[in-house]
């Protein structure tokens, strides 16, 4: 979905789509012209020969214990040129005094709970980022705060995943009349496109009842994306029946009383986006017509 949103909205790729910088927009941070860097807080466990990641968000990290081993990575790394920004507890940014010359990274979605030896850093200056992941790791593990972490029964915080670099870009056009999403990159495009944005509404009922006149909006429906990532079946299905039953249910009804003139739905699957769009006289052609969802899960 990043891809897309990326390339929707005119963002160029460089080495990485500059993830960094919009999230940092969308939490009321400043990129200004530097070079930024998601440093999410995760944690590497040893199975065998494998080292598999967890991200943070079944970490439950403080923004105490994001404060302090922030402060302490920036301690370490000062010489380097690196600043670590706890912006969110489970989301923190980097950003680095001089700019790599090639820096190719992966983003923390491909990597959660994947074998990461072969998805790190690369590039010309993937070596010397094997280098700080390996200081890092070493540097977190004696950290008073996973010393705490541990003896609570909690997974430590034992290293960052880095990804999503670049500058903000500038001059970008709006393509939006109105963008609804709670996720931060959408809401930092938003930003740098000067396009109106809230947060998504609990129901597609909501959402019409906020927008009187047809015009181009962007709702970013992402709750199956968790369950979708961790490979959680129950809960994937359990959201996609919400969904149908708050948002596609309602659109389907609004769209046959010419309340929205077309619709069109994006759904990703492995890096791939596929559309389907629909408009008021499709509706009539009767050999199209499905079953709704839960028909077709039935029982299981």
């Amino acid at each position: 979905m990043d891809e897309w949103l990326c390339r929707t909205f005119g963002v160029e790729k460089r080495h990485d789509w500059p993830v960094a910088a919009f999230t940092l927009l969308a939490n009321g941070g400043n990129p200004g012209s530097d070079f930024w860097l998601l440093a999410e807080p995760v944690h590497l466990q040893l199975q065998r020969d494998r080292l598999v990641l967890a991200d943070s968000g079944n970490l439950d990290i403080t923004q105490e214990e994001a404060n302090s081993l922030t402060t302490a990575l920036n301690e370490h790394f000062a010489d380097e040129g690196l600043s670590f920004f706890p912006t969110r507890a489970c989301h923190w940014h980097l950003r680095l005094a001089h700019p790599p010359n090639h820096l190719k990274t992966h983003s923390l979605e491909t990597a959660v709970g994947r074998n990461i030896r072969n998805i790190l850093p690369s590039g010309p200056d993937g070596k010397r980022w094997h280098s700080i992941l390996n200081e890092t790791q070493m540097l977190l593990h004696r950290h008073p705060v996973n010393e705490v972490r541990e003896q609570r029964g909690l997974p430590s915080v034992n290293s960052i995943w880095p990804w999503g670099g670049g500058g903000l870009p500038t001059n970008l056009a709006p393509y939006f009349v109105h963008i609804w999403a709670d996720n931060a990159l959408t809401r930092g495009l938003a930003v740098a496109t000067d396009t109106p944005c809230a947060n998504v509404p609990e129901t597609a009922v909501e959402w019409l009842n906020a927008n009187q006149g047809r015009s181009h909006h962007l709702v970013v429906l992402d709750t199956l994306r968790t369950p979708a990532l961790y490979g959680d079946v129950h809960r994937w299905r359990e959201a996609l029946l919400l969904l149908e039953k708050n948002w596609f249910g309602p659109l389907r009804q609004a769209l046959s009383r010419d309340k929205i003139s077309r619709l069109t739905l994006y759904a990703f699957d492995s890096g791939q986006a596929r559309s389907f769009s629909v408009s008021r006289t499709d509706l009539w052609k009767i050999w199209l017509r499905g079953k709704s969802l839960d028909a077709y899960f039935g029982d299981s």
